[in-house]
């Protein structure tokens, strides 16, 4: 236990470096939107495959990172609430993935995806010169 709350102080410190640096660099993409990138291409990936384990690994680390996400930027009620809609996809995608139901797990993705796109609206609003993020 103690492992993995120094690792996760050891992740968040990382975060927290890699926000300061795109601060520094507005047009640069955020770390947060790379690793989630980064897992999202890799559930798709699992879906075509049919690789479940693929596809519920990513998605739960996707998950630990979304907790991480909301210590560091939830600083608006609205983007909290986006937050709250993507765990709560994601943990269907999860769920689908840990029943090796293909069609769930699909429709948890694109369910998955378009919270991502309605979150990236709500930044955009917020930060109408920085259309990037």
């Amino acid at each position: 236990m103690k492992t993995r709350v120094v690792l996760a102080g050891v992740v968040l410190l990382a975060a927290v470096s890699a926000l300061a640096a795109d601060k520094e660099d507005e047009n640069q993409a955020s770390y947060w939107m790379q690793k989630k990138l980064s897992y999202s291409e890799r559930i798709l990936a699992g879906l075509a495959r049919n690789d479940f384990g693929e596809i519920a690994k990513n998605a739960r680390s996707m998950k630990a990172l979304n907790q991480m996400e909301k210590w560091v930027r939830g600083n608006t009620a609205e983007y909290c609430t986006q937050l709250t809609i993507f765990q709560s996809a994601n943990e269907q995608l999860i769920r689908q993935a840990d029943k090796e139901n293909l069609d769930g797990a699909a429709l948890a993705y694109v369910q998955l995806t378009l919270t991502c796109v309605n979150c990236h609206k709500v930044v955009r609003d917020s930060h109408p010169k920085d259309a990037t993020r």
